[in-house]
C-alpha cells in the first residue's frame, strides 16, 4: 500500500511549527527508519500517517485514502502503531485481552482474533504470560505486549516509535526476525530510531529529518557515507560503519559478514 506526503506543513497549538513542506513516497513493503534529532519532525510526521495528526497544509495518502478524510480509528485498518512508551498504550488487564483489541476493533471474527493472537503472542514470546496483566510485567515485557499488539491487527503498515529501547540483545534479535518476517510478508516497516546499529542491518532506507524536513534520503549503505551530513546532524555511525572506515574496507559494511568479506 503506497504512502504519499505532498508538502505537508503543521504547527502545533503551541505555535511550534514542526513540519515544514515534507513531501516523501514510500513503496509497499519498504522497510524505512526516520532518524534526526529529537525535535526535528519525526515522531510528527509519523503520527500523519495514521490519522491522529492533521497536516495544516499539504496531503497524506495511505494507499487511496486521503487522511483527513478518515478517522483515527478507520485508518488503523491499514496503519498500526507501536508507541514509544509501552504504558501509553496499555489499558486492558490481561495481555491476551491487549492483544486482541486491535483485530476485535477491526471487525474479525472470533477464530480469527484468536489465531492472529496466539501467532503475535509466540512472535514476541509471550505465550506464558498471556493471562498476567500487563502492568506486572517489566518494561521490556511490556514493550514486547504492545508490539504483538500490533502485529496481531494484521495492517499493511507498521509504524514503531524506538522499538529497540529497552530491549536487550536477544530481544532485539528476536524483533529483528519479526521484522523479517513482515518484510517477506509483503508489510510496509517504518521505524524511528536513534539505534543506528540496528537500523544498519534491519532497515533498507533512510529518512534524516532536520528542522521539519526530510534532509537526506538514502539507502542505509549510501546514507552512512555522507559523513559530513550526518555530523552536521548529529548523528553517529553505527559501529560497524566506524570500523569499515578505519580499517579502509572500499565500501560500508552494514553487517558483520560484509566487513569479514572485506578479509577474504
Amino acid at each position: 500500500m503506497l504512502i504519499r506526503a505532498d508538502d505537508i506543513h503543521f504547527t502545533y497549538s503551541e505555535g511550534e511549527k514542526v513540519l515544514n513542506g515534507v513531501s516523501v513516497t514510500i513503496q509497499p513493503g519498504e522497510k524505512v527508519a526516520l532518524v534526526g534529532q529529537n525535535g526535528s519532525g519525526k515522531t510528527t510526521l509519523a503520527r500523519h500517517l495514521n490519522g491522529l495528526l492533521r497536516p495544516a497544509t499539504g496531503q497524506v495518502w495511505i494507499g487511496d485514502w486521503l487522511t483527513q478524510d478518515h478517522s483515527p480509528a478507520q485508518m488503523a485498518r491499514r496503519v498500526a502503531y507501536v508507541f514509544q512508551n509501552p504504558d501509553e498504550q496499555l489499558f486492558h488487564q490481561r495481555v491476551w485481552d491487549e492483544v486482541a483489541f486491535g483485530p476485535q476493533n477491526l471487525g474479525c471474527s472470533v477464530r480469527e482474533v484468536a489465531f492472529q493472537v496466539e501467532r503475535a503472542l509466540d512472535l514476541m514470546d509471550l505465550r506464558g504470560a498471556s493471562d498476567l496483566n500487563p502492568r506486572d510485567l517489566g518494561y521490556s515485557g511490556r514493550k514486547r505486549v504492545t508490539l504483538a499488539s500490533a502485529l496481531a491487527m494484521q495492517t499493511p503498515i507498521i509504524v514503531f516509535d524506538e522499538p529497540t529501547a529497552g530491549l536487550d540483545s536477544k530481544e532485539q534479535e528476536q524483533l529483528a526476525g519479526v521484522f523479517s518476517l513482515l518484510h517477506h510478508q509483503g508489510k510496509t516497516i517504518i521505524v524511528i530510531s536513534h539505534d543506528m546499529d540496528f537500523l544498519i542491518e534491519n532497515m533498507d532506507r533512510m529518512l534524516l529529518m532536520m528542522n521539519g524536513k526530510i534532509a537526506l534520503d538514502a539507502s542505509a549503505r549510501d546514507f552512512f557515507e555522507q559523513s559530513r551530513i550526518l555530523e552536521t546532524s548529529g548523528l553517529i555511525a553505527p559501529q560497524i560503519v566506524r570500523l569499515s572506515q578505519k580499517m579502509g574496507c572500499s565500501q560500508v559494511s552494514t553487517n558483520v559478514d560484509e566487513f569479514l568479506d572485506n578479509f577474504s
